[in-house]
Parts: structure tokens; C-alpha cells; sequence
């Protein structure tokens, strides 16, 4: 077991200019003044003429870079650029960044003093770094805490490296002082990431507000969900909101399950309803609707690039029906994902062979891959090591050749325009191909060596590949089977029913990016493992919750943050439920400028329509300025559910609403003709696009402003454009 000692350059001097180790101390000062950042000379291009490996990660090249251009005065050590620009004693771009006679000052004073001298064979390399305490909750007036940072060493020699690491905070609520405090500004919760040469390690603090008089108010858990959310609650010392009303419950349910309004009729009903076991069967029966597998598969198609430039409409219609069918059919995820990755042959006759249709590299294929199915975001290993997680630059190359030999026999093209070679309209067959037998001059190759990288696994301990030939089946295996297969489903499933990640973003699940609710993730994690991989059993255990089905309302204005799940989060709905929300609540069709893709925008398979049409639509533009993805990217990013200014004009006064109320045979137009009163079309509209019905002040305004109108229908459209309007109809509550 190695010893753990306090290291030396902390003391007020370095004592024997001989200790002072490139590797260990010049390149921890290089980092800890910020030098080798990418807004710094750790930029791909560089800062003045002098480049350094982004964060260190290259020891040698820094060497060399430093050793080179004058930065280093051997003859006359205090005239060195390496300590005059950083100490402003000359012009320096990148501000000071310490001071004269600081520990960093020393170091590397007295490492030039010794020859500057780079590291030997035999320097014992950095193994790992650790962060105590991993977690740590503070109450007032406490509000700061000491982090301790041990760095172990291939020797086993562990050394305090506190002062020397450099720290992020994932929010401003906190900020870590240079010598490892963290100091908080607000109650609340943050991730502190620590980087020490290679090494990587992060922790979670919180500051919990100070509620001497605080007492647990909350229901009792309905199931593991409530359990760990709950226990959260109380050591923040918050309670949740009350229970959402039943009709809110309805909307909120339909809309997160299927993507679908519940019909007014219905709903009223189930408001009406006195069983209390009528949320449940609400809930397993949006879970066997044709809807569920329809607004599932709108995610997924958004995930694996079901666009028509690529894989053509064809393509696009059978990719997204063996999506949706799978969904429909119950098939596991793990299943799932496995015949998509190991795909090859018709992108007709075999659908998910489209998944690679549209990669047409290997390097956009590994990053794929690692990010829908394993959440992770290997892009930074492309160019070097990368800076959050344990990926190597040879990792990176090595995992990116086993995608490739991937080709594509085109049977037919028929591309629209002749100057694009992105564009293909017609069958494909992808196939694997023996690496001898692809043209050299397309062989990946590894940016530093220039040689072709040996195929394999992105872990470097996994074993080599049985079999080349069957490398993406063993590929598919090992992603299914990799813990953060299940984390990153589970906690897209999470995300997409509550409007808030447990790890943020969706896509980037690494150890250095920990849940905000780590127990939570681990019971979702293993729910969704221990059940086959079921999608369904996830929904339907978060949709039971108490947890779920939270108000959005603070009770009494005191209830806790939706960062803890206190209270429902509430958040824009997307563009393509919006749309079909608002044509459903009036009951009238959507105008699609290619009818034929579907009647409803949630079923469209495709993308084309909306971003590449010439002539789209009423309901494709809506779609577009709402922010539906153009699929380019294997990312949950791609989607913008932000509001802008554009979308507050296209719904007062934009041609897709208009067009809508005044169609004459709408649901305002048939209970006109069918003779209904004022006050009974104000109660069906209400319960048609918000789901409940009017208060008795909103009642009477509404059939003041109807009694005063010349013109019965206008005003009866007036109704609806307001409601249609409400913040109520276009967020989730």
C-alpha cells in the first residue's frame, strides 16, 4: 500500500532543485495557470507561435514546445519567456497568471535552475486522482468546504496534489477557490470537477437551507421512485408540491405517453371518475395504444437520423415503421439496439440497415454509437485524449476501425440533384468488406502514426475480437451489455417523462458527470436491466409514482425546487404535439404540403418535408419554427424546445392557426350547426384544448365577451385563439 505524503511544493521553497519533475510539477503549474486550456495554448492552433497539448495530455510535445523558441533561458534563468509573460514582466496576450515569487514561480525558476530537464523512462506515471469527500452536504452558516485531491502514482507513492489540481463547478450557485474550497453563494446543489495532470475526478456538494422549524409533509412513497426522490427532499429539508388534480393528471399522462391531447369527452369522464385505481389503468392503457409506439418511435427516429437526403423516402417510411412496430410489439430495448447495430444487407429488405446508411465514415459511426447507446461523447478523442472521460486518442482510432470495412453497394440512384453526392434515392446494400480489400487510399488511419489502427473495442481491457468477420455482432453484444447501455436509456426515458435529466445533458453519462440523484439513477438503471430492458416498465413505474404526478404549483408557494423533483417540471411541449394538439382540441385536419406522409405531424417519418421541401406546408413550417430536429446529428441536442419571438407571432397571427379556427367544419363550426348554446361551447372548448373546465370568472367573461359580439362565430373563434394562446396550452403542467 503506498503512502500518502504532502507534496513538497507546498512548502515555501523548493529545496533541491533536483526534485522538481517535468512531468509531475512543470506540467501541474502549465495547467493550474490555466496555460494549456483551449482558450490558451492548449488551442489546437496554439496562442503566439506556442502550442501546448490541450490539458497536458502530452508530457513530451509540452517539452519540447517549451524547450524550443526561446521560452527557456538556461544561462540566465530569471529572463526566461516562461516566467517573464506569465508574471507580465513583459507584454503577455493572456493576462497574468501568477505572481512573482509564487509556488508556480518557483517551480519553474528552479526546474530551468536544474537544466530544465525533461522526465526520465523510470518516472513513476500518474495512475489515478480522488476527491474526498465524494459528497458532502452543508447547512448554515457553514458555506464553504475543503476538498482534498490524492493523486496515486505508478510506485505506489499517493500524493496530496490539492493546491495543484484545477477545478470546475457544473453551475454559479459555488466556486472553488485556487487552494480547493469550495464556497457556496446560494443553497443548492453542484458537481465539482477535478483535473490533476491525466487524471480526472469529480464530487457533489450542497448547501441545504437553513429550516430549523422544518417537518416532512409529504405522502408515503408508492414505489422506489418516491423512495429515493423523498429522501433527497428531507436532507434539502424541502416538501413537495400536493398531488395534480385529476384533470391535469389526464393531459399530463396523455401528452408524456403518446404525444396525443386525451379526448374532451373522455377526459371529462375520467375527471368524474371516483375509483382510485383509474390513473393506473389510464396509464397501461396509453401504454398499449397505437399513439405510445407512434411518439416513441418520433424519439428514436430523431436519435438515428431518420432523414430522406441520406437514406432516401423509402428508406425513411420502412425505418421508421420497423422502429415504431418494434415499440409496438414490446421489443426490448437491448434487442433493439442490437439488430441495429449489427445490421447489414437491404436497406429495404432489412430497415435498421439504414441506422449505417446514414454514416457513410467510421469515425461518425463510433460516435454514434458510443453516444445513443452508451451516452458517451467520444468527439474530443478524435483530435486528442479526452479531457472528461477515460478515453485515449488509440482508444478513440481503435474503436472508430472496427466500423470500418462498412460499404455500400448502390443499386439504384436516383438523385434529385446530380451536384450532390450526400443525396441518394434508391436501394442500398450495406455490407462488410475485408479491410485488404478496400481502397488504400480509404482506410482509416490513425492522425499520429498515419497507419491503420487495430480494430477493437472502446475499453481497452476487453478482449480482442473473436472474429473480424463478425465484428459488429460482437460489437452489439458488448454495447448491450455495458452498464452505461441500461444507465443511458433510463435516464432518457426519465428525461422525456419528467422534463429533466438526472444527468445533464441526456447523452454524456461518465463518472466525472455524476446524477443529481445518484441513488435514483442506480434504481432506474437497474429497473430497466432487471425487467428485460422493457421501455414500457420504466413509463409505467415513473408514470405511478407520486413523484410524477406532483403539481407544478408550489404548495403554498414553499414547495421545493423542480431540481429535486419537488414539483412537476414544467416545459414547452414540442413542436410536432403542439401542432397536432391544437388541430385535435378544434378537431379539424392538418395541411401538410405532402399529405401522404401522415395525418398526424408526431407520425411523420421522415424530415423532408419540413427542411428540405420548396414548398412546405402550413403545418411544415409550424413544425420547423417550433424546433423539430433536421436529424443530422445522433444527438438529443439536436431537438430546441426554446420559445422565441417567432413562435409568439406565428400563433397570434400566423396563417396555421388562423386557418384552423376558421374552417368551417371544425369543432366550433359543427356546435353551431348542432345548436348548442354559448355557455355549453365554452365548457367543450375548455375541456377540448386545455382539459378542464372553466373557473367561474373565466365562465362569465367568456360569455360577456360572447353576448356583446355582432358576429357569433368570430367571437366563438375569439374563445378559441385565446385559449389556443394560454401558456396553459402550449406548457406542460
Amino acid at each position: 500500500m503506498g503512502r500518502l505524503v504532502t507534496l513538497f511544493l507546498l512548502a515555501p521553497f523548493v529545496a533541491i532543485a533536483e526534485e522538481v519533475s517535468f512531468s509531475r510539477d512543470v506540467m501541474a503549474v502549465l495547467s493550474k495557470a490555466g496555460c494549456n486550456g483551449g482558450a490558451c495554448h492548449g488551442n489546437q492552433n496554439g496562442k503566439g507561435g506556442f502550442r501546448l497539448s490541450l490539458w497536458g495530455e502530452k508530457p513530451a510535445s509540452d517539452f519540447k514546445a517549451l524547450r524550443s523558441g526561446g521560452r527557456v533561458n538556461i544561462d540566465e534563468p530569471a529572463a526566461s519567456k516562461v516566467l517573464l509573460k506569465p508574471t507580465l514582466q513583459v507584454k503577455h496576450e493572456g493576462k497574468k497568471r501568477f505572481d512573482m515569487g509564487s509556488a508556480e514561480y518557483r517551480i519553474l525558476l528552479g526546474w530551468i535552475r536544474a537544466g530544465a530537464s525533461g522526465s526520465s523512462d523510470d518516472t513513476p506515471q500518474l495512475e489515478s486522482v480522488s476527491v474526498s469527500p465524494e459528497v458532502a452536504m452543508l447547512t448554515a452558516p457553514g458555506n464553504s468546504l475543503a476538498l482534498r485531491v490524492t493523486a496515486t502514482f505508478s510506485d505506489g507513492e499517493q500524493l496530496d496534489v490539492t493546491r495543484w489540481a484545477v477545478y470546475e463547478t457544473s453551475n454559479l450557485i459555488a466556486k472553488v477557490t485556487p487552494a480547493g474550497v469550495v464556497e457556496f453563494a446560494q443553497p443548492g446543489e453542484t458537481t465539482v470537477f477535478v483535473r490533476y495532470l491525466s487524471g480526472r475526478a469529480s464530487m457533489r456538494a450542497g448547501m441545504i437551507r437553513p429550516h430549523t422549524d422544518y417537518r416532512w409533509s409529504g405522502p408515503a412513497p408508492a414505489n422506489t421512485i418516491d423512495k429515493h426522490v423523498f429522501f433527497k427532499l428531507k436532507q434539502f429539508r424541502e416538501n413537495p408540491a400536493e398531488a395534480c388534480d385529476d384533470a391535469t393528471f389526464i393531459r399530463r399522462a396523455c401528452l408524456d405517453i403518446t404525444g396525443t391531447l386525451p379526448d374532451p369527452v373522455e377526459a371529462k369522464a375520467f375527471v368524474e371518475d371516483d375509483d382510485p385505481g383509474k390513473r393506473a389503468r389510464l396509464i397501461d392503457r396509453l401504454l398499449a395504444s397505437p399513439e405510445y409506439a407512434e411518439f416513441w418511435a418520433l424519439k428514436w427516429a430523431d436519435l438515428l437520423r431518420v432523414e430522406e437526403k441520406t437514406l432516401d423516402a423509402k428508406g425513411v417510411e420502412m425505418f421508421h415503421n420497423w422502429i415504431r412496430e418494434g415499440l409496438a410489439a414490446g421489443k426490448p430495448l437491448d434487442l433493439f439496439a442490437r439488430e441495429v447495430l449489427s445490421s447489414t444487407g437491404s436497406t429495404y429488405g432489412n430497415p435498421p440497415t439504414n441506422f449505417y446508411r446514414a454514416l457513410r465514415i467510421p469515425v461518425d459511426r463510433a460516435e454514434a454509437v458510443a453516444q445513443v447507446f452508451l451516452g458517451s461523447r467520444l468527439k474530443c478523442a478524435r483530435c486528442h485524449d479526452h479531457p472528461f472521460e477515460d478515453v485515449r486518442q488509440d482508444d478513440y482510432y481503435r474503436f472508430a476501425a472496427l466500423f470500418d470495412g462498412i460499404d455500400y453497394e448502390i443499386i439504384e440512384n436516383k438523385r434529385k440533384d446530380g451536384f450532390d453526392k450526400h443525396q441518394f434515392r434508391g436501394e442500398q446494400k450495406v455490407k462488410l468488406v475485408a479491410l485488404d480489400k478496400l481502397d488504400p487510399k480509404k482506410i482509416l488511419k490513425h492522425p499520429r502514426t498515419q497507419q491503420p489502427p487495430k480494430p477493437g473495442l472502446l475499453d481497452r481491457d476487453a478482449p480482442s475480437l473473436g472474429s473480424f468477420n463478425a465484428r459488429l455482432e460482437e460489437m452489439a453484444k458488448w454495447v448491450t451489455s455495458h452498464p452505461n447501455f441500461a444507465r443511458v436509456q433510463a435516464n432518457r426515458i426519465w428525461f422525456h417523462m419528467t422534463g429533466r435529466a438526472l444527468i445533464e445533458p441526456v447523452d454524456d453519462v461518465r463518472d466525472t458527470n455524476p446524477a443529481s440523484n445518484p441513488a435514483l439513477m442506480d434504481a432506474l438503471e437497474r429497473e430497466l436491466r432487471e425487467n428485460g430492458h422493457d421501455p414500457r416498465h420504466l413509463i409505467r413505474l415513473i408514470a405511478n409514482s407520486n413523484t410524477y404526478q406532483f403539481s407544478a404549483e408550489p404548495r403554498g408557494g414553499t414547495a421545493g425546487s423542480e431540481e429535486n423533483f419537488a414539483r412537476a417540471t414544467v416545459r414547452r411541449h414540442p413542436a410536432e404535439v403542439i401542432l397536432d394538439a391544437a388541430h385535435r382540441s378544434l378537431d379539424g385536419p392538418i395541411e401538410f404540403g405532402d399529405p401522404h406522409k401522415s395525418k398526424r405531424s408526431v407520425g411523420m417519418p421522415g424530415v423532408e418535408s419540413v427542411h428540405l421541401s420548396r414548398n412546405p406546408g402550413h403545418g411544415e413550417r409550424f413544425l420547423k419554427l417550433f424546433g423539430k430536429p433536421p436529424r443530422l446529428t445522433n444527438s438529443d441536442a439536436e431537438r430546441n424546445d426554446d420559445t422565441t419571438l417567432a413562435q409568439v407571432f406565428e400563433l397570434t397571427g400566423g396563417e396555421t392557426v388562423n386557418r384552423l379556427l376558421r374552417q368551417d367544419n371544425n369543432r366550433i363550426g359543427r356546435q353551431i350547426r348542432g345548436g348548442n348554446g354559448n355557455a355549453e361551447i365554452v365548457d367543450t372548448l375548455y375541456w377540448a384544448i386545455l382539459t378542464r373546465a372553466p373557473s367561474a370568472s373565466e365562465r362569465t367573461a367568456m360569455l360577456r365577451h360572447l353576448a356583446a359580439a355582432g358576429n357569433r362565430r368570430g367571437a366563438l373563434e375569439d374563445v378559441a385563439w385565446g385559449l389556443l394562446n394560454a401558456k396553459e396550452f402550449m406548457l406542460r403542467r
